[in-house]
């Protein structure tokens, strides 16, 4: 048996980090900088991006020198595209990039290329076009910063109490998708939700890009939805509208809607006016409207999602209904748009069932969580807040 020492230096990479590092650069299309980054070397620290390109160039000089050199002459398969396929896999990519299914392997197989993923990578990127993962949260402004400040100061330091009785309503908007009838546009929508997307220099923060938008552009019949809950734990508002942008007008003219709601879920107060949650939309500051109601409009910071508690109820709400579509796609079913609808309300009407053993249902725990949501934003210097 021979035995093989292998001497490292200590700022050096482990030879199962150096291959990762090689798969990052090689199939994922990384960049040497986010390869460094996610990255550590035998003394447990972020490696330079020198390190990382001498690791990655030994796997590849070791790989050539242990694994024999196979011949493609008569594989069928191009190395080269030609200007044509180029220009076609690049106009596919402007048109679907913002789409989950736009990989390598699906662009391939619609345009019936026959060259490898690695090739139509490079071809890409000499487009312009490079893998990227899409932002995860927007960029706050300073306007935004001090927007945030002035709400986390002044309601940071209510109690869990104080949010579940003076919450008579929470509301936002919402809009949901019907999945298409066509097989093939179904499993594509299937697959909306976003984690990387081609991208050119200089765009991961454009709004026009979509990569604000985990669920990307959204296929199939748009269903807009204005729903809220109550800090009693109650989902009481649901309009489905038209639209989901709406005039001053129509909106004040469904501010009865509101107070029915609030009523529904027996959050009115005794004394003063039901105090209604929502976020910065212009549209929904009707006043006047409100206050006729009995109702007091409070709004949450502007670009600031992270703190209205509605919108984790909608991530759990797409959740569940792509779990559901997946069943529908493997059983060949195709839901009406007023079917959608009531999956829709019986989904929402199951989180207000308070568990065995539990005190809160899931609403109510969003309300009564919100002191220490505003205490992470403060935490993260008025920043992101984790939720």
């Amino acid at each position: 048996m021979v035995k093989i020492e292998i001497s490292l230096h200590p700022r050096s990479l482990h030879p199962s980090e150096a291959a990762r590092a090689h798969h990052m650069r090689y199939e994922e299309q990384a960049t040497w900088g986010e390869i460094a980054a996610s990255t550590v070397n035998l003394q447990g620290q972020a490696p330079d991006e020198k390190t990382v390109r001498n690791a990655v160039a030994r796997v590849v000089a070791q790989s050539k020198a242990l694994i024999p050199q196979l011949k493609y002459k008569n594989c069928g398969r191009a190395k080269t595209l030609t200007p044509a396929q180029e220009s076609a896999a690049a106009a596919f990519v402007k048109q679907w990039r913002h789409k989950r299914f736009c990989t390598c392997r699906y662009i391939i197989r619609e345009l019936k290329l026959k060259v490898g993923k690695r090739t139509l990578a490079r071809s890409l990127n000499r487009s312009g076009f490079h893998w990227r993962p899409v932002p995860k949260k927007h960029m706050h402004s300073d306007r935004d910063i001090e927007t945030r400040t002035a709400f986390v100061d002044k309601y940071g330091n209510k109690s869990a109490d104080w949010w579940e009785a003076n919450t008579a309503l929470i509301l936002d908007g919402v809009t949901l998708t019907v999945p298409p009838s066509n097989l093939s546009d179904k499993a594509k929508h299937a697959a909306q939700r976003i984690d990387h997307m081609w991208m050119k220099k200089g765009e991961a923060m454009e709004k026009d890009v979509h990569t604000y938008n985990r669920y990307g552009v959204q296929l199939g019949v748009k269903v807009p939805l204005w729903g809220g809950f109550s800090g009693k734990g109650s989902f009481t508002l649901r309009m489905w509208t038209p639209a989901p942008k709406m005039t001053k007008l129509e909106w004040a003219a469904r501010a009865p809607t509101l107070k029915r709601a609030v009523l529904e879920a027996g959050s009115m107060p005794s004394r003063g006016r039901g105090k209604v949650w929502q976020d910065n939309e212009k549209f929904l500051k009707t006043h006047p409207e409100y206050k006729a109601q009995g109702l007091e409009i409070i709004n949450f910071p502007t670009n600031s999602g992270d703190l209205n508690p509605i919108e984790t109820v909608w991530a759990r709400l797409r959740k569940d209904l792509a779990e559901r579509e997946q069943e529908d796609l493997q059983k060949g079913k195709t839901l009406t748009v007023a079917q959608f609808r009531a999956r829709v309300a019986q989904l929402l009407q199951s989180y207000s069932i308070t568990k065995e053993g539990e005190e809160h249902n899931y609403y109510q725990k969003l309300v009564r969580g919100m002191p220490r949501r505003l205490a992470n934003c403060k935490r993260n210097k008025y920043g992101a807040c984790g939720k």
